[in-house]
């Protein structure tokens, strides 16, 4: 781990999903306002179910990295082929099933949602897109296993990088010209079919000792099963939002979700290409050192929480001025709701306590049981929204997602503190008060407080001024409960600098 791998996969994660965001909030207003409200919420709708349905391919590799961990300590190329191999199978043989899911997605999507897109323009529009799902599946997402393990993540940054740049910029262009939605999905299923010829030619000159082989590998990813009931049941509770408000009221209203779902998923995305760039460090100080790994992951706890914190807190104050002025001149729908920023706040701050001990419940063996109690909060979650959506609307949807949140957390903590690390709760609370003690003090601040913001220049200013200052508080808190959080990043980030 001591190389630099670790900058590599933060750079290119963060600098790569940053140029993402930039350019992913052009798209969305350029949409509105080339097609309008209706056509918006329909593309933003789909992509939310396959973004939903690729999810399903995480359970495989969930399994394949935790049973990678070990080998590739051990630089044992024999059995990380083995592994490689079992995994590709799946994926394979799982292609299948997602190929006749988009087949009849395509056929059933354009009778249930409510727009005024035709249905031959719907179902080719989810047949291209479906299309680049299985590429992907098929030849993409083994190979992406392996180098996540081996701490190379910033291979898969770098590639999904220019994928998305090269996808947004052929919308935009197209968009700006007119061009009929199906060709801007036709253009994105090439680049994808350009990222397989990528990842062949990389693996044949980086890898040329990893093989195909032919042995029964079942075992080895015995738990795969239970990571891809998670993995559904967590698409299941984090999608469906979008998807029962196109049903259940209309694709406009569906369109004002995505306007702000894409300004707090894109923060959280910004965070998550961080985690997963090095989130291999939790897999291997496990086998490492117990109780090493019990250092780390209360850091990751501490620094990832407290840095969600802080963004949450900074886009509670800000949001409703940037939703203002990003849809200026747009009057076909409403998208001004000052109750949303809350609730959107609180379930990433929720969603985020659990990302250490969700991933340790995989690593110490836990998948089956979390997948059950994943399985019991989406059902929760999508009873509750489609109860409450017909009464409060986006209001519903969200209350149903912060009903449903606790129940995951709570189980989290318990494997985590009392089934593997064998300890009191005390230091996990104690980190989880923190911040949430100071989200609920910038939402009493802010209602005695609220900047005035009638521009870009002045919102950038605001946001880089909030940041700083909830950033140093925020960071400065979390340091001070957790003591041991400094000692940690020293280790794995000063020290390799200086390597």
């Amino acid at each position: 781990m001591n190389d630099s791998r670790f900058a590599k996969n933060v750079l290119t994660g963060f600098g790569g999903q940053l140029i993402a965001i930039v350019l992913g909030l052009i798209v969305p207003r350029i949409f509105i306002t080339a097609y309008g409200s209706d056509v918006n919420g329909l593309l933003s709708t789909i992509t939310q179910i396959f973004t939903y349905m690729a999810l399903l391919e995480a359970g495989i590799g969930q399994a394949a990295r935790n049973a990678l961990y070990r080998p590739f300590q051990e630089q044992d190329r024999k059995e990380i082929n083995n592994i490689y191999s079992a995994a590709k199978s799946y994926y394979q043989r799982f292609t299948a099933i997602y190929a006749a899911g988009v087949l009849a997605l395509g056929l059933v999507l354009p009778l249930v949602l409510k727009t005024d897109v035709n249905y031959l323009t719907i179902f080719t529009v989810v047949l291209f897109e479906g299309m680049s799902g299985v590429i992907s599946f098929y030849f993409i997402e083994a190979p992406s296993v392996i180098l996540s393990v081996d701490g190379k993540s910033y291979v898969n940054n770098n590639i999904t990088l220019i994928n998305k740049v090269l996808g947004y910029l052929i919308k935009i262009i197209m968009s700006f010209y007119g061009c009929n939605i199906v060709v801007l999905q036709a253009a994105h299923f090439i680049i994808t079919i350009a990222v397989m010829f990528f990842y062949k030619l990389y693996f044949s000159r980086h890898y040329p000792w990893l093989r195909n082989t032919r042995t029964d590998n079942g075992l080895k990813l015995k738990d795969r099963n239970s990571y891809i009931i998670t993995e559904v049941a967590s698409a299941v509770f984090s999608s469906t939002d979008m998807i029962v408000l196109s049903v259940f009221v209309s694709t406009q209203l569906a369109s004002v979700y995505s306007v702000y779902n894409m300004i707090y998923s894109n923060v959280s995305l910004l965070l998550n290409s961080v985690y997963f760039s090095i989130v291999y460090i939790l897999g291997l100080t496990y086998h490492e050192d117990i109780k090493k790994y019990a250092a780390v992951h209360d850091s990751f706890t501490s620094v990832f929480l407290g840095l969600i914190t802080v963004l949450m807190s900074v886009c509670y104050i800000l949001v409703i001025p940037f939703i203002t002025l990003y849809t200026a001149g747009i009057s076909d729908a409403d998208y001004i709701h000052t109750e949303l920023p809350i609730l959107f706040s609180l379930i990433q701050i929720m969603a985020w306590s659990r990302y250490a001990a969700g991933n340790l419940t995989g690593i110490a063996g836990y998948a089956k049981q979390t997948s059950y109690i994943s399985l019991i909060e989406a059902v929760m979650n999508i009873s509750l929204s489609m109860i409450l959506v017909h009464k409060y609307g986006i209001v519903g949807v969200l209350l149903a997602t912060v009903i449903s949140l606790p129940l995951k957390v709570i189980w989290c903590i318990y494997v985590a503190d009392k089934k593997v690390l064998h300890r009191s709760y005390k230091k996990t609370l104690s980190i989880w008060g923190i911040n949430y003690l100071l989200f609920g003090a910038v939402v009493l601040v802010s209602r005695f407080f609220k900047p005035t913001i009638t521009s870009c220049g002045q919102f950038l200013i605001w946001c880089i001024v909030l940041t700083a200052v909830l950033g140093a508080v925020g960071m400065g808190l979390n340091f001070l409960v957790n003591r041991d959080c400094r000692k940690v990043i020293n280790e794995y980030i000063l020290k390799k600098r200086g390597s």
